[in-house]
């Protein structure tokens, strides 16, 4: 239940992010064709195609005199090129690929590289540091990559901050990572068809498929209350959840029960 890792690791960012950036100060970003939402900070506004302010909107900023250059975006989907699946086997030949992309002036420097989650899948975030002008003024710049596939496609956060404020700016890239999510349309990409799977259970029975569409509803919904409320007992209640969901799925393996369904459905029903 792959999902459920994302609520855990919202978890953890509702224990890290200071009370005064509480949830319920974030707004809902959503793209101009409506394929994908993420979540953002009140401080930050939208981002449009062109540096007049005109154009498609493109992501969100906080870009200002005072801050510099900080910008989020999310790319894709587009096609996979060589890369067929993430995971710490693949880490190092997809870093590398970043890195001849992205480190293509002396200047800058691939600083880590590290698994994490993002779509409910393996994810990789690569984070770059642009020195910029070795003895000019501009700070140095950290580029920010979080790359992952889904529905057998790429996608890609891009997140740009100054270093110095790597603290005020580096959540709310994290915020993103944890809170985005594809339309239902992008979705359903993931359902497997007559031609690719003939022997796919019959509807109704709790397959994989149907325990995952579960997972992503205790996602959802787990999400969506640390979004309004990060207090103790309300980050409490979304581990217990977390944890409850996570049993049933290693209880359930890759041939899942009525039963295991079931459960999973009666953990949703307490979180509404």
């Amino acid at each position: 239940m792959s999902f459920l890792a994302r609520a855990g690791y919202l978890l953890a960012l509702a224990a890290a992010l200071p009370t005064a950036a509480a949830a319920q100060d974030a707004r809902t970003f959503q793209s101009v064709d409506g394929s994908y939402t993420f979540n953002y900070p009140l401080n930050f506004a939208l981002d449009r195609e062109f540096a007049d302010g005109t154009g498609d909107v493109t992501g969100v900023t906080a870009s200002s005199p005072a801050n510099g250059d900080v910008i989020i975006t999310f790319l894709g989907p587009r096609d996979l090129g060589d890369f067929k699946e993430v995971s710490e086997r693949t880490r190092q030949e997809i870093t590398d690929a970043f890195t001849k992309a992205i480190a293509n002036l002396p200047l800058i420097k691939l600083k880590s590289s590290s698994m994490t989650k993002m779509l409910g899948q393996p994810a990789i975030d690569m984070v770059f540091q642009n020195a910029r002008m070795p003895f000019g003024k501009e700070r140095p710049q950290i580029k920010r990559y979080v790359f992952t596939i889904a529905n057998a496609k790429a996608y890609n956060f891009e997140c740009i901050y100054r270093e110095d404020k790597a603290a005020e700016f580096a959540p709310a890239c994290d915020l993103a990572v944890a809170t985005v999510q594809l339309a239902d349309a992008a979705a359903a990409n993931m359902l497997p068809t007559d031609e690719d799977d003939k022997d796919a259970p019959a509807a109704g029975s709790c397959t994989k498929l149907e325990l995952n569409r579960r997972a992503m509803q205790v996602t959802d919904l787990t999400s969506d209350m640390l979004m309004k409320d990060q207090s103790p007992a309300m980050v409490a209640r979304v581990r217990k959840a977390h944890d409850a969901a996570m049993a049933i799925d290693e209880r359930a393996g890759q041939n899942p029960s009525t039963q295991d369904c079931m459960d999973v459905d009666a953990i949703i029903a307490t979180l509404k």
